[in-house]
């Protein structure tokens, strides 16, 4: 395959959407009609998109070598691109990046539709396991994991909010023993990655000229505002939580780009279009890492593409960054992970690792709404559209979420100014309880129950750093059948988790009684959730958390980073995988603490600092 199939789509997407927002048409019969098209191919997709499992006989695969490379990158998410971009800066150097998803589209580039994206074909539809503890209110007791099937992974669907975490989070890594993760260290590639466009930065902690453009969302109602002014009534600041400090609230810093979605296949991936070094195959999913069982060198991917069954080889390494689901299965698909566990699936062990066996993820609670009083006009979905796609402005260039913050509730347990709990506060211009509902497989009865109809906005409330601890396994030998995700969430023996998301509930409910929000007659909607005794207070959200608090799938640990006195470890401090030769994993699965915020800007961290070791060794 040429570099890329895909970059002229890319690049192109600023230049159709000019074409369409041309003064000529009339927008009432083009504008509105072309996009309302677009809107209907998106609920359509949702609608009928099931995950469809393929026939996976030995006897009628195709084996077929491929040319050699250097390096092959597994996963096109924030590291992978990242890792593509760097190495193939070095014109020696034959890189190949293996893509299971395809390209982006108009619809999952309107930040608006980041909704929608969770039931389509652009997201692998991974659920937890049945869970005991939480999840009660979805259906079968199973949360969704969002996570990309798409170039650009994770950025081209998530709510593109940036956050690099707090620097504490980064000192742990070193107190573990890993003294090149430590603030000092990976600082200078968090500058590395921005470009930076919020208004009056900080330049001691932020830069212009990286490859991902960070600014507010351009557009709010207005709520975003109010709840900072709110906030100060409780002696909460308004800060750039991606600076010297995090406690506080903000507007939310966003990786959009002129009212657009700005994924890494946007920035990292499109820098590359004319490298002839680097070749990237989409719709190309990698099924196990092949290992000398000899030597323990790893020499390369056998991957499906389009049913053919091809093997990629390389030179010097292969490198993971599939994230933090797909990276562990492969690693057990490969022999790489508890001995017992892979014979137990007729899988010969490789490597006796503990892979998968650390995750920890955040839960949020989704079920905070309150009502308030709308003091501005909602325009009708033409004059939206109009807006959109002629001055890239409007609700479709944000998912509607208006305020974020990261506090430090009376549950937290540290001595330290650290977050234990953060919001996000989101008032949608747009309906889309349907889909909200299929996204979060919330049951019928509970979503109708809980959620108003119109005049509301939520506060989700997200556990930062949970004590609870699950687990990644194999269903089967088959690399076709998705992976058990068992995120175990809610089950700490002290109840530490579930008491930071109840006091983060009720710092949430505090803010909404301040006189700044009475003004708006903001108050909490009386809908309860059924089985949830109302007229026990702290019982009551105890049981709503375990009801309507979702996994966010931003999970740590399942390939973890450790000392060689660490029996959890996976790699080493180098991102090298234990006892295997020539084998890396750089993404958020070595991360071997909780992270205050997404992991997208870290995982885009570990890809830079990955790349830079690579290079040391290599040149």
């Amino acid at each position: 395959m040429a570099i890329f199939s895909c970059i002229p789509f890319l690049i192109g997407l600023s230049i159709s959407i000019a074409t369409c927002s041309s003064p000529e048409p009339d927008p009432k019969s083009t504008y509105f009609e072309n996009f309302s098209k677009g809107l209907a191919e998106m609920e359509r997709i949702a609608s009928e998109y099931k995950y469809k499992e393929k026939n996976f006989e030995d006897e009628k695969r195709n084996v077929t070598a491929s040319k050699e490379f250097d390096f092959i990158i597994i996963g096109a998410g924030p590291s992978g691109a990242t890792l593509a971009n760097r190495l193939s800066e070095v014109p020696e150097w034959k890189v190949l990046l293996l893509e299971a998803g395809y390209v982006e589209t108009t619809i999952s580039q309107t930040p608006s539709m980041s909704k929608y994206l969770q039931t389509t074909p652009y997201d692998w539809s991974y659920t937890t396991t049945e869970q005991k503890h939480s999840c009660l209110g979805m259906e079968n007791n199973k949360c969704s994991i969002k996570y990309g099937k798409v170039l650009g992974g994770i950025t081209s669907v998530d709510n593109m909010i940036y956050t690099r975490g707090n620097h504490k989070d980064y000192d742990k890594w070193a107190d573990l023993g890993l003294k090149k993760w430590c603030w000092n260290d990976v600082l200078p590639y968090f500058k590395k990655i921005e470009d930076f466009h919020v208004p009056d930065f900080d330049r001691k902690h932020h830069a212009l000229g990286g490859p991902v453009y960070v600014e507010h969302f351009h557009h709010s109602n207005g709520l975003g505002k109010h709840i900072l002014e709110a906030a100060h009534e409780l002696n909460i600041k308004t800060i750039d939580y991606n600076g010297k400090e995090q406690l506080g609230v903000s507007l939310p810093q966003a990786t959009t780009r002129d009212g657009h979605r700005n994924s890494v296949a946007q920035t990292y991936l499109a820098q590359t279009v004319t490298r002839p070094n680097l070749e990237v195959l989409l719709g190309a999913q990698a099924l196990q890492i092949l290992i000398s069982p000899h030597t323990k060198e790893a020499y390369g991917v056998k991957f499906l593409q389009e049913g053919h069954l091809l093997v990629g080889k390389a030179t010097k390494e292969i490198i993971l960054a599939a994230g933090s689901v797909n990276t562990p299965q492969l690693l057990l698909l490969s022999g790489i992970g508890p001995k017992e566990q892979l014979e137990a699936l007729k899988i010969e062990p490789v490597a006796d690792l503990n892979v998968g066996s650390s995750l920890k993820d955040q839960m949020s609670f989704i079920g905070l709404n309150f009502h308030y009083n709308e003091s501005f006009k909602i325009p009708d979905k033409h004059e939206i559209v109009e807006e959109f796609l002629k001055h890239a402005k409007g609700p479709l260039t944000t998912p509607g979420i208006e305020a974020i913050g990261f506090l430090k509730t009376e549950a937290s347990k540290e001595s330290l100014d650290y977050p234990d709990i953060q919001f996000l506060v989101t008032k949608d211009d747009l309906e889309n309880g349907e889909q909200f509902q299929r996204a979060n497989r919330i049951k019928k009865e509970i979503h109708d129950e809980i959620y108003p109809k119109s005049n509301f906005f939520n506060v989700e409330v997200t556990l930062l750093h949970p004590k609870s601890i699950g687990d990644i396994k194999l269903h089967d030998n088959d690399p076709l059948h998705h992976p058990l995700i068992n995120t175990n969430s809610l089950t700490d023996s002290d109840d530490r988790d579930i008491d930071s998301l109840v006091a983060g509930i009720k710092k949430a409910i505090e803010l909404a009684k301040t006189d700044t929000l009475q003004k708006l007659d903001v108050h909490i909607s009386d809908n309860h959730i059924p089985g949830c005794d109302k007229n026990n207070h702290d019982e009551y959200w105890k049981c709503a958390v375990r009801h309507l608090a979702v996994n966010k799938g931003h999970i740590t640990g399942t390939a973890k980073m450790g000392t060689e006195e660490d029996k959890n470890a996976v790699v080493d401090e180098n991102l090298k995988v234990r006892g295997i030769h020539k084998l890396r994993v750089a993404d958020a699965s070595v991360i071997p603490v909780t992270i205050s915020g997404n992991l997208v800007a870290p995982s885009i961290m570990i890809g830079e600092k990955a790349a830079d070791l690579i290079k040391d060794e290599w040149k």
